[in-house]
């Protein structure tokens, strides 16, 4: 029988790279309403930005987190994307009003989480050391 040399499961690095994803997604947000202030772009286009910040948020958590345990990609990158999305979602009830919190549903980001953690967490394990 062989022996397993896999680590155990690493949550500080799941939390890592959740904090990460938080980072990453307040400063697109920053960035994105800069952006709308100061130029052109049509207030229209706001949700597929959003959903372009929060996808990649998500995606270079999971990808931080996989590439440093160096396997399990999917696995990391699906927790990663899941607690990403419960931190958000809780940020967004206690902090923003309600009418804002809940202007789009809660399914519909959680499956952009789980696809971003999951390419994130692959792409992630394929470029470790």
């Amino acid at each position: 029988m062989l022996a397993n040399n896999r680590p155990g499961f690493s949550l500080g690095e799941v939390l890592r790279g959740a904090l990460l994803a938080l980072t990453i997604s307040v400063l697109g947000s920053l960035f994105t309403g800069a952006a709308c202030y100061f130029s052109s772009l049509p207030e229209h286009s706001l949700p597929w930005v959003s959903a372009g910040v929060y996808f990649f948020s998500v995606l270079g958590g999971a990808w931080s987190t996989a590439r440093r345990t160096g396997n399990r990609g999917l696995i990391y990158g699906l927790t990663v994307a899941v607690l990403f999305f419960l931190f958000s979602w809780l940020i967004a009830v206690y902090i923003l009003p309600p009418v804002s919190a809940g202007t789009t549903p809660l399914y519909q980001k959680l499956l952009l989480a789980v696809l971003a953690g999951t390419l994130g967490g692959v792409l992630g394990v394929s470029c470790s050391r």
